[in-house]
């Protein structure tokens, strides 16, 4: 197949998904991954697509939130690790708060086989869904709002709203950026007001956060970190990070350590 046809097959299985996977194409246009990998480098540089690990996906207009389809293929067995760690600080009947983060999603599911028996808020429709088919035994909370198919949430002044007539134990979130000079950040302002209100009405608030999130903002700011008890991570962080914790009274935990 000639080049120009192979991309002309990309950028219609990107118009159709939204997100392309390298695996997928190689055997649907009968040709190597590497030959993919090329092509969506090609492609990423006359602004047709963004690269990810392991494909590619349409950036959204006004959005640079990764969908759901792509993100909850990156770095499962970091995602894993984090939430067995967070489980350390669950305790059983616990009111929990967890955003729509893919991390959250591991977390949820890392609840579910070890049996605790807790309750859950959520604005994430993954979460519900799975509480839901593999017939969990737990008590869930959904927010509900506005819903937002790229990031698979539940957003907008009726999440919040919901979210502010509770206290959790404990909250769990994965924002996509965080740094010491800006704090937590976001891609899309509604994400942002469902993981702030989470924070504001909890006992106990941790993030989740893995080692590509740390030291460049995204767009939309939200949480100064020093509100934050608890940063569960999966690699060790600068010595600045480490006495910037300190300073403030943040709890770091190094999953695996």
């Amino acid at each position: 197949m000639l080049k120009i046809d192979r991309q002309t097959a990309i950028e219609r299985e990107l118009s159709l998904n939204g997100s392309v996977r390298i695996p997928e194409l190689s055997k649907m246009l009968n040709c190597s991954e590497e030959t993919i990998r090329r092509d969506l480098k090609e492609m990423e540089r006359a602004d047709k697509l963004t690269r990810t690990h392991g494909g590619a996906f349409l950036m959204g207009e006004f959005d640079k939130s990764y969908p759901i389809s792509v993100r909850q293929i990156l770095l499962p067995d970091i995602k894993l690790k984090l939430a067995k760690r967070a489980l350390n600080y669950i305790t059983e009947n616990d009111l929990l708060m967890l955003d729509s983060s893919t991390t959250c999603l591991a977390l949820a599911e890392e609840i579910a086989r070890t049996n605790l028996k807790v309750s859950v808020m959520t604005n994430s429709l993954k979460i519900c869904d799975y509480v839901n088919e593999e017939n969990v035994k737990l008590k869930l909370i959904c927010t509900g709002g506005r819903f937002r198919s790229r990031t698979a949430s539940f957003v907008g002044y009726s999440a919040t709203d919901m979210i502010s007539r509770y206290v959790s134990d404990c909250t769990f979130i994965s924002c996509p950026k965080v740094t010491i000079e800006n704090g937590m950040s976001d891609n899309h302002l509604d994400e942002s007001n469902v993981r702030e209100s989470m924070l504001k009405h909890s006992k106990k608030k941790i993030l989740l956060m893995d080692h590509t999130k740390f030291n460049e903002p995204a767009n939309v700011l939200f949480g100064d970190l020093s509100k934050v008890d608890v940063i569960i991570t999966d690699k060790p962080l600068s010595a600045e990070w480490v006495e910037y914790c300190d300073t403030n009274c943040i709890s770091l935990d190094v999953a695996g350590e």
